[in-house]
């Protein structure tokens, strides 16, 4: 999949994430950042909805140019690439702040 974004870069858009329990999709606009075929959400802590959804139900979708799509998303671990995610969505003291976040892989446009 080839998008036209500029990469590395971030934008605010629809992500939308999946109820382990009640199946429910719940979405929100939240700022993401595309590194090389691969979008970033972060946030300084593990307490929202979308970021628990996303640990109990790795399934998230983006809006991008008005078009829906689906992917996998994976807990980030490693520091670097968080520290690395930070600096390109925040050019404020935000960027030395501890984040939490998911790297999400997308596979194919949403039906």
């Amino acid at each position: 999949m080839v998008f036209d974004i500029t990469s590395p870069s971030t934008f605010i858009t629809e992500v939308s994430t999946f109820s382990i329990s009640t199946l429910k999709k719940s979405t929100i606009k939240l700022k993401v950042v595309y590194i090389d075929g691969n979008f970033f959400v972060t946030r300084r802590n593990k307490e929202s909805r979308w970021y628990k959804n996303l640990l109990n139900k790795n399934v998230a979708e983006i809006k991008i140019n008005e078009k829906v799509f689906y992917g996998n998303a994976k807990e980030l671990t490693d520091e670097k690439e968080i520290e690395t995610v930070s600096n390109i969505k925040y050019k404020n003291n935000k960027k030395f702040e501890k984040r939490f976040g998911f790297k999400i892989r997308l596979l194919g446009e949403a039906l």
